[in-house]
């Protein structure tokens, strides 16, 4: 019997699902997934997952060898598991976040809880006030945690962690200087690293050969200009992985020495960062760079490494898909792999090293046949300055791909998100109703370096819009779009894009919809630069200028431009891009004409966490983007109101 049916059968957690008809049904694309993550024991013996339910999320463990579900945590209603750790061969701690109030957001209470595999042992582990951030798991101890936390005079500190009672025994040793940091430590859970942050782009890394030695500092991001980010230890602790910026391009991989104090590059991509160094589970060996360069894929810097070859062979047996290691255990005999497409929402396998085979566990939507979802294709283009762009583009399952309506889909932001290949449930609704979905990593998006990023700032309503332009354009070009049926549709800084879109270009789109968004900069700006001290970095990406000069860029300020049908969504407990923002935006709509329409969803915050208001949300949107763009229904030009 399979583990996903055992799963399923045990803890009646998902209903059978009846044969998908035509088209997929709106909830189904916003069901809870049936696993959010999934992790074995460090000796093998359980499998551990949280499973998310409409209202709390759940702890459950599973024994291997007999296939019975031994032991859960089941929070209360209103309570949701985050992280969780083995901590033992039989022990987890996990976080817990609640909601309170009239918040449909959860938060972290800060308190660390424990539960033994079998379901016994259950309580608080850590509550003490502040936050405990868990540094290393410490796989030869079983009693103890290593976990970074403040001091009573507010600078970091580490020690050792009681995984019974939560006590903390204080461990710190020769600290680099005052204040708050974080704190990075080698594969025998020694402190080595410190890096201390004054702003974000005044930053010093120290490090350390031992924790017996002075510390030195290998990185001033203040005077070189480059940003730091530690990766992962050699296997001999002799060596730090770290990634750097550079002046042009992507950023690299690097090794520091720490006997010879040598610096070396060892990888970089042509076109897109390096994300997450993959390590051997046996020894820390690392033996792989990810890139997500439109599909993603791996740069093996070890191809004798074991664990390297399991996945190369695995790689094979998906070859349309992305495999990625997420647990293993301590000997690395079993690792759990999750298969992940633009039309698979996640499986997950459990690799027998010894075997050399794969056996299916569970998967995250089991309900979703992916033989109708739609597939996503990365392509380029070249913006009006030269600058290489790359969408996302996906193409109605069964469409002949041409003369399409298009939805223009910009991500939130702006400066380090990105758009990438993969499952998007949002992206697959708006898909499987017909709608062309593209997605565009303009200036100002992560992935692609520094200097892209940094193109991008104090370019609101300027570069960073005529980017999303070009991309439009582009896709008429291609014969992708039918030029009278195309939306702009975002979130967050991509409902700053989408009403700025139909701000400055009136006759390019037949709609647009904005969602937690922000429309007034100059109010925007005021309410972003309170508080945060040098952290801040609002006035940098808004630009800091004269006020006037920021208000000329501002969707509400050139309502009397927008000639198109609106479309506003809002969370009334927001305090990224509050509700303010959004009401100013409705009214200066309604002032000069405009058709508008203006939903507040009460308690939710920026983007909506009730499935309820998710699937209200998302049938709006559709019965939107059907009356204006249902072919036939568009007849007065793009410049007056359409009713």
């Amino acid at each position: 019997m399979g583990f996903k049916r055992i799963f399923m059968a045990v803890l009646l957690l998902v209903a059978a699902q009846p044969v998908l008809s035509k088209p997929i049904p709106v909830e189904d694309f916003w069901k809870r997934s049936s696993f959010r993550e999934v992790k074995i024991s460090p000796d093998g013996r359980y499998l551990a997952a949280t499973v998310p339910f409409e209202k709390l999320t759940a702890l459950v463990v599973m024994d291997l060898a007999s296939k019975q579900v031994t032991g859960s945590f089941k929070p209360q209603e209103k309570a949701y598991i985050g992280e969780f750790y083995w901590v033992s061969n039989k022990r987890l701690l996990f976080t817990s976040s609640v909601r309170e109030g009239a918040n449909a957001r959860p938060s972290w209470t800060g308190a660390w809880y424990a539960m033994d595999a079998d379901g016994s042992n259950i309580g608080t582990a850590y509550g003490r006030g502040y936050f405990a951030q868990i540094l290393d798991t410490l796989k030869d101890d079983d009693k103890f945690v290593l976990v970074q936390y403040a001091s009573d005079t507010g600078s970091s500190t580490y020690g050792r962690m009681n995984v019974e009672n939560g006590d903390i025994r204080p461990t710190f040793k020769k600290p680099p200087t005052e204040g708050y940091g974080q704190f990075v430590t080698d594969n025998a859970a020694k402190v080595r690293g410190f890096i201390k942050a004054k702003s974000y782009k005044d930053s010093k890394v120290y490090m350390r050969a031992s924790e017996e030695a002075d510390w030195v500092v290998i990185h001033d991001q203040k005077a070189t200009g480059q940003d730091f980010e530690a990766k992962a230890f050699s296997a001999d602790n002799q060596m730090l992985y770290y990634t750097l910026s550079q002046d042009t391009g992507p950023n690299a991989v690097f090794t520091y020495n720490f006997k010879t104090g040598e610096k070396k590059q060892i990888a970089r991509d042509d076109n897109v960062d390096p994300g997450v160094l993959l390590s051997s589970p046996v020894d820390d060996s690392v033996y792989a760079v990810r890139y997500e360069d439109g599909f993603p894929r791996y740069e093996f810097i070890d191809k004798a490494n074991p664990f390297a070859r399991n996945l190369i062979k695995l790689q094979a047996s998906f070859p349309d898909a992305d495999v990625y290691p997420v647990s293993a255990t301590l000997d690395g005999n079993k690792i759990i792999y999750v298969v992940e497409s633009d039309t698979i929402a996640g499986e997950y396998y459990l690799f027998d090293n010894t075997t050399q085979k794969a056996e299916h566990l569970v998967s995250r939507a089991s309900w979703i046949d992916s033989a109708k979802l739609s597939l996503m294709e990365p392509m380029k283009f070249k913006a009006r300055d030269g600058l290489e762009i790359e969408v996302f583009v996906t193409i109605p399952k069964g469409s002949s791909g041409k003369n399409l309506p298009l939805i223009v889909n910009p991500h939130g932001g702006p400066f380090g998100p990105y758009d990438s290949w993969g499952y998007n449930p949002e992206v697959q609704m708006l898909a499987s109703r017909g709608y062309a979905v593209m997605q565009v990593n303009f200036r100002g998006s992560g992935n692609y370096g520094k200097e892209f990023r940094e193109k991008g700032y104090r370019q609101w309503g300027k570069a960073m819009q005529d980017d999303l332009t070009d991309a439009t354009r582009w896709a008429i070009s291609q014969g992708i779009a039918d030029p009278s049926r195309i939306c702009i549709y975002g979130a967050s800084y991509g409902a700053y894009a989408a009403l700025m879109g139909a701000a400055k270009e009136p006759a390019l789109y037949r709609c647009a919809v904005g969602n937690v968004g922000t429309y007034d900069l100059p109010t925007q700006l005021n309410y972003s630069t309170n508080g945060g001290g040098g952290m801040n970095p609002a006035k940098a990406f808004f630009g800091d200028v004269a006020q006037d000069d920021v208000a000329q860029y501002s969707p509400a300020r050139l309502a009397a431009n927008i000639r198109i049908p609106v479309m506003l969504f809002a969370g009334e407990k927001d305090t990224t891009c509050p509700p303010e923002q959004t009401e100013m935006m409705y009214a200066a709509l309604q002032k000069v004409g405009t058709p508008a329409e203006m939903k507040i969803y009460p308690g939710e915050g920026h983007g909506n966490v009730l499935k309820e208001n998710q699937i209200d949300y998302a049938n709006r949107l559709l019965a939107f983007f059907e009356k204006r763009l249902k072919e036939g229904t568009v007849t007065a030009s793009p410049l007056q109101p359409v009713k």
